[in-house]
């Protein structure tokens, strides 16, 4: 019995597997880093907010390709961002489809200056 084609022919078989696990990886650890630069947005989206840039912050959003939304509660602002992602790993696109999104809030005392 020939054990090295014994060895490649399992290689063969379990190859698509690795192949698929490490593709779902890649795609983790993008959505992963994009949720994180998402939240460093978020800083200078409320800075803008805080300095009563509205302009400003919407020609931003827009620049930056994301959606925003702002809800007011007495003196409370949530800030909401969000942002559609491709998800490319088969396995992980029958999951979570091919496209996910990424939200990140924020809530800041916007006192009387914003109202």
């Amino acid at each position: 019995m020939n054990k090295k084609g014994q060895a490649l022919v399992e290689f063969i078989l379990i190859l698509p597997v690795i192949l698929l696990i490490f593709m779902a990886l890649i795609d983790v650890g993008s959505i992963f880093m994009q949720k994180i630069d998402l939240s460093n947005t978020m800083n200078t989206v409320s800075d803008l907010y805080q300095h009563g840039d509205k302009k400003e912050l919407m020609a931003y959003v827009a620049k930056e390709d994301l959606n925003y939304s702002e809800s007011v509660t007495g003196d409370m602002v949530k800030l909401t961002l969000n942002k559609s992602v491709d998800v490319s790993a088969p396995i992980l696109r029958n999951v979570l489809g091919k496209r996910y999104t990424i939200e990140t809030s924020k809530v800041i005392y916007a006192g009387e200056k914003n109202e």
